[in-house]
């Protein structure tokens, strides 16, 4: 088996040589390295350069574009992602080597991951086990000891949630390019958006051990929440209008996360004023389902801002004395 590396980055110096030195610890070792250098105006590819990768320099086109280029040039049968700041256990290739050789028709293998601050403090040491319930409600295969198959993933990912970050792919370099590639029109929750399109031409194969460390941040967590909803949402207006990417079923498997992410869209636009957005959401996710919280968003988009302030508190203080 031959595995490419392809590492996007953008401005990346500062981190990315750890990151390279998490390959070079690999038991497996890779065909190659590809570090896309995504139009940076740091060191990134000196560095990139100075750890043996193989660097193309691009200007600057966002993530997706920078792994699709990868992806074309890789000379590789399999695919490896990486973020620039992200870092791999030793035996990461080597175990998913492992689990794909107990699966030879699977296009996808993945992994578990762990969380840490930027510092190297641990915040998570397993996503799989926060998802435990949800995961196990999959009813995985059993290939060998912490190894496991799960099919119909490209509708079932959808009660998951994205488990499973683009450093924890090994992906068939085929498969990537059949389905097109990442989406560069996204500009979050790509990652997901691909998985949904490879998982409905391949099972999903997982190595259920922590083997890559996923780096936090510090970042605008309101700014952030409302990117992601927006993004979500794109995606499933992209399942509605191009249901021949995605799996059978997957627009009914979305719709309730639709419903959710549109409520949440709804709530955050409220939330700094923007009424008629919110009541654009408000509409779109009534036509899924009304619920409860539906109503609460839908009679608080009617209401002036003084009058909402007052009810949120009148709300919380029937909810304190239910108590």
């Amino acid at each position: 088996m031959r595995i490419s590396v392809v590492i996007g980055a953008w401005n990346a110096a500062e981190l990315l040589g750890q990151t390279l030195s998490s390959v070079a610890a690999q038991t497996f070792a890779p065909h190659e390295v590809i570090v896309v250098d995504d139009g940076s105006t740091d060191a990134t590819a000196a560095v990139a350069a100075a750890h043996g990768a193989r660097v193309i320099s691009t200007p600057n086109r966002g993530v997706s574009a920078a792994r699709n280029t990868g992806i074309e040039q890789a000379g590789g049968d399999w695919i490896a992602l990486l973020d620039a700041d992200d870092l791999w256990t030793p035996d990461k290739l080597a175990l998913q080597v492992e689990a794909a050789a107990l699966a030879p028709d699977a296009g996808v293998v993945v992994c578990d991951h762990y969380q840490f601050h930027g510092e190297g403090e641990l915040i998570q040491g397993s996503i799989l086990d926060e998802r435990r319930a949800r995961y196990d409600a999959l009813q995985p295969q059993r290939l060998a000891p912490a190894m496991s198959r799960l099919p119909g993933m490209g509708t079932r990912l959808v009660s998951l949630g994205m488990a499973f970050f683009p450093s924890t792919w090994l992906v068939r370099r085929d498969l990537a390019r059949a389905i097109g590639g990442f989406d560069a029109g996204l500009r979050r929750c790509e990652d997901y958006e691909f998985l949904l399109r490879a998982l409905a031409r391949s099972d999903l194969v997982v190595v259920e051990k922590s083997l890559m460390g996923y780096r936090i941040h510090a970042q605008n967590i309101s700014r952030v929440a409302e990117a992601m909803t927006d993004a979500l949402i794109d995606i499933g207006e992209r399942i509605g209008a191009h249901p021949q990417r995605y799996a059978p079923g997957a627009a009914t498997a979305f719709a309730p996360r639709m419903h959710e992410v549109l409520l949440e869209s709804a709530s955050l636009r409220l939330g700094r004023g923007d009424r008629t957005g919110a009541r654009e959401r408000i509409a779109r996710a009534g036509s899924i389902r009304r619920d409860r919280r539906w109503l609460e968003l839908f009679v608080a988009s009617r209401l002036p801002p003084g009058a909402r302030a007052l009810v949120a508190r009148l709300h919380q203080r029937l909810r304190g004395a239910r108590r």
